[in-house]
């Protein structure tokens, strides 16, 4: 989570509070469900950036726990700064990661700073995308950034989330904010070429690849699910009897399901 999903940037904003609070909520989970997927994606879109990355210098621009960072170290990289406003979040990054909590908006950078932003999944998050490609550009000699691809889902997202209503479970604001605004915009590719070049990022392309993510038992997807940002809030909340139902009744609900493959939106330019 980086940045501010609505209205200014700044960490004042209550909708960015809200996100923030979310992510910091989802860190202790993380790694037992939604990382397991967000790995495999980062290391694909790292795989396509378009210039070298070994002896790089790389910023992991809403790094969350470091996926992207640990993708671009793998590939070579000399340096990775990991950048985000979830401390919680940041706290599980390794050392090597650098990790630092600050805003999108607001980079503590000089320019030129980073042969390569990789920003994994962020670009929701803010308020205006193209100021954020805008101060990626002045950090980052090159880019390369992913968002899910415009009206994609998966069954087991509505299934987990059907079995979580009896339990009192009601998505947050931010994220219906997030799927109705962030997502879409974050994931058009025409409108993110075009702030792209705007930013002054050249070579722009925009593609969308299919990442098949290995998931398929029930344990593993509604892992996935509840370890969300938008799911891990509420189950923190339950005592550990209803916690443990919770996960049965997730688990029971995308019995039989398919696969999980992402199509992911990538934008590279330099």
């Amino acid at each position: 989570m980086v940045g501010d999903q609505g209205g200014s940037c700044g960490s004042a904003d209550p909708l960015t509070a809200d996100v923030r609070a979310a992510y910091e909520s989802a860190a202790a989970g993380w790694a037992d469900g939604p990382e397991l997927v967000y790995a495999l994606l980062a290391g694909a879109l790292v795989a396509s950036a378009n210039v070298p990355l070994t002896g790089s210098r790389v910023l992991d621009l809403g790094a969350g726990t470091g996926a992207a960072g640990r993708a671009a170290q793998a590939a070579g990289a000399r340096q990775v700064v990991a950048v985000d406003l979830a401390v919680g979040m940041l706290r599980r990054c390794l050392a090597p990661l650098h990790p630092l909590a600050a805003d999108a908006a607001a980079l503590p950078f000089r320019d030129d700073s980073f042969d390569l932003v990789v920003a994994a999944f962020c670009l929701s998050h803010l308020g205006s995308i193209a100021a954020g490609l805008g101060e990626a550009r002045r950090v980052g000699r090159a880019i390369a950034a992913s968002a899910f691809a415009p009206g994609w889902t998966h069954p087991a997202k509505a299934a987990v989330d059907d079995a979580l209503r009896p339990f009192g479970y009601r998505p947050p604001a931010w994220y219906m904010s997030l799927k109705s605004h962030g997502e879409p915009q974050a994931g058009e590719p025409a409108l993110l070429a075009a702030h792209a070049a705007a930013a002054g990022f050249t070579d722009v392309q925009v593609r969308t690849i299919a990442v098949p993510t290995g998931l398929s038992a029930p344990a593993q997807l509604a892992s996935w699910r509840l370890g969300m940002a938008n799911v891990a809030a509420f189950v923190r909340s339950l005592d550990a009897p209803r916690r443990a139902a919770v996960s049965y009744a997730a688990e029971r609900a995308v019995v039989g399901f398919e696969p999980l493959v992402v199509p992911m939106v990538v934008l590279t330019g330099r």
